[in-house]
């Protein structure tokens, strides 16, 4: 998908340039969904757009929508690259680090150390340092303590709960960038006929309530169920639940990434209802028209914390805490939400495009 935005050049009288890191594997269409909103808010603020994508294949490219005239840098390999551009870099510069999870363990130190110097870098060029919506994970010191005073020193810089600003000392709280992506689709629920379940690999397998309340509330509601897969390493699981819930499964297979999220989103605006644990699979499902529902033991914060963040609460529910009936009713409550649900999409969305332009504006005074 090539972004309109590409044209859109910001006129100085030298030459400006823009760093964006966009890596993630090919095989997980949420960290597509999520990096693409990164490059949607780089595109058109330089005059030369530099590009990191790690590990990513052509078909990652593809996923994003980088423009051909980008300056692609891939693999670690490259870093020295990316570095010595930062350095030689016009007056001005931007950088744009990706949306999604932070990992602040004890493991990232030195990367977290290496963000603070491009930072430090940047503002003394009177550039613009851009922190789209992200989380944290897994904070320790002094990883966190580095990545706070990075923070702090960045212009726009978001966060997308309130746990994570606060170990960060921020207190922008923004919708997670997925919500910005436009439905694919727009079915009226007259028309939708599927429950689609998609899990982690990485769970143990539902127990039996659980697996009764996804069959009685797909008959009661005459609802196919369908097993498809977003992240590739979900795909066996998909399969045996498909064969445990009697429902059909859409398996990944040899389908390249752009086609399997055109098959994904299709199915979400066929479906009345999607259950999963994977964040991006209810952002996408609720954007194209779904109820979205987490419904696992034991459900981690991420989820209900994003969606507490546009004003959705209670789509989260402990699956170890009650019978079939129990479960049932909490799957069957969600389904009456969908008008609800749209109007905090839309203005998730809204919201989203409001702090784009801010940015922008942000860059247009720093080049003034």
């Amino acid at each position: 998908m090539r972004s309109g935005k590409v044209g859109r050049r910001v006129h100085t009288h030298r030459p400006t340039r823009t760093f964006v890191s966009l890596t993630g594997p090919e095989g997980n269409i949420g960290d597509a969904l999520i990096r693409r909103g990164t490059l949607e808010w780089a595109l058109g603020t330089s005059d030369e757009l530099v590009v990191y994508t790690g590990a990513g294949p052509d078909v990652w490219l593809r996923q994003l929508g980088v423009p051909d005239e980008a300056v692609v840098l891939r693999s670690k390999r490259s870093v020295p690259r990316w570095l010595w551009m930062l350095l030689t870099a016009p007056q001005h510069p931007v950088l744009v680090f990706e949306a999604g999870e932070v990992p602040l363990d004890r493991g990232n130190v030195l990367r977290e150390l290496v963000f603070l110097a491009e930072t430090v870098l940047v503002r003394l060029k009177r550039g613009v340092v851009v922190r789209p919506p992200r989380g944290i994970r897994a904070p320790t010191d002094p990883a966190t303590w580095l990545h706070a005073r990075a923070a702090r020193l960045s212009q726009i810089a978001l966060w997308r709960d309130a746990k994570s600003a606060a170990l960060a000392g921020g207190s922008t709280i923004a919708p997670d960038i997925g919500f910005a992506a436009r439905p694919a689709a727009d079915a009226p629920n007259a028309a939708r006929d599927e429950l689609i379940v998609s899990l982690r690999g990485a769970r143990p397998m539902p127990n039996v309530e659980w697996m009764q309340a996804i069959r009685r509330t797909a008959e009661a509601e005459h609802l196919r169920i369908r097993t498809v897969v977003q992240v590739r390493e979900d795909e066996q699981r998909a399969r045996e639940l498909a064969d445990a819930l009697g429902g059909e499964f859409t398996p990944w297979g040899d389908t390249d990434a752009v086609a399997q999220e055109a098959r994904l989103r299709a199915h979400y605006g066929r479906a009345r209802l999607v259950v999963s644990d994977r964040m991006h699979v209810l952002v996408l499902a609720a954007i194209d028209g779904a109820a979205p529902a987490e419904l696992v033991p034991a459900p981690t914060q991420k989820i209900s914390e994003a969606f507490a963040a546009i004003g959705i609460r209670g789509i989260s529910h402990d699956a170890a805490t009650g019978d079939a009936e129990q479960l049932q009713q909490f799957l069957r409550a969600q389904l009456d939400r969908t008008s609800e649900l749209r109007g905090h999409l839309t203005a998730a969305r809204m919201r989203l495009a409001e702090i784009e332009h801010r940015m922008r504006e942000t860059i247009r005074a720093a080049r003034a």
